[in-house]
């Protein structure tokens, strides 16, 4: 298990060898049909999944909830990694493993897909990162539709 700690402070920006980047995106994406079918137990073995993903693709997750119908991150990673390859695979690894882990899933998600196709990604700079964090931490307060 990858450990988790929210962190409430403001980061500084990262310098590599050749470059000094201060990237943090706000990534949310939903199951298909937005069906509510992550338990609370399915949603910690994500959390855990998620972490280990980033921790091997040398992405930071900085902010994290997962409710029954979607999932929250708040990222940061190199440059030279695009937004669109941390989706695909944070999407592609937890969906594929999620079934695994999980074969009761299939009944609700036929066609072998857990996510819905689309995603929101934000980016976000100093001044508005302590607002997202706190509305990704009140993830599990809030109703939602």
């Amino acid at each position: 298990m990858v450990e988790y700690k929210f962190e409430d402070e403001i980061t500084e920006p990262i310098k590599g060898r050749s470059y000094v980047y201060d990237l943090h995106y706000h990534i949310v994406w939903v199951t298909k049909y937005r069906n509510k079918a992550l338990t609370i137990e399915m949603q910690e073995a994500l959390k855990n999944k998620l972490l280990e993903i980033a921790k091997d693709n040398d992405i930071t997750i900085e902010a994290m909830e997962i409710v029954s119908n979607h999932v929250h991150l708040l990222v940061s990673a190199k440059p030279k990694l695009s937004v669109t390859i941390m989706v695909k695979k944070f999407k592609g690894i937890t969906g594929k493993w999620l079934f695994e882990q999980f074969p009761s899933l299939r009944k609700q998600f036929w066609h072998g897909h857990i996510w819905s196709p689309s995603y929101y990604v934000g980016s976000i700079g100093q001044t508005t990162e302590e607002v997202i964090k706190k509305y990704i931490k009140s993830q599990k307060e809030r109703p939602f539709k």
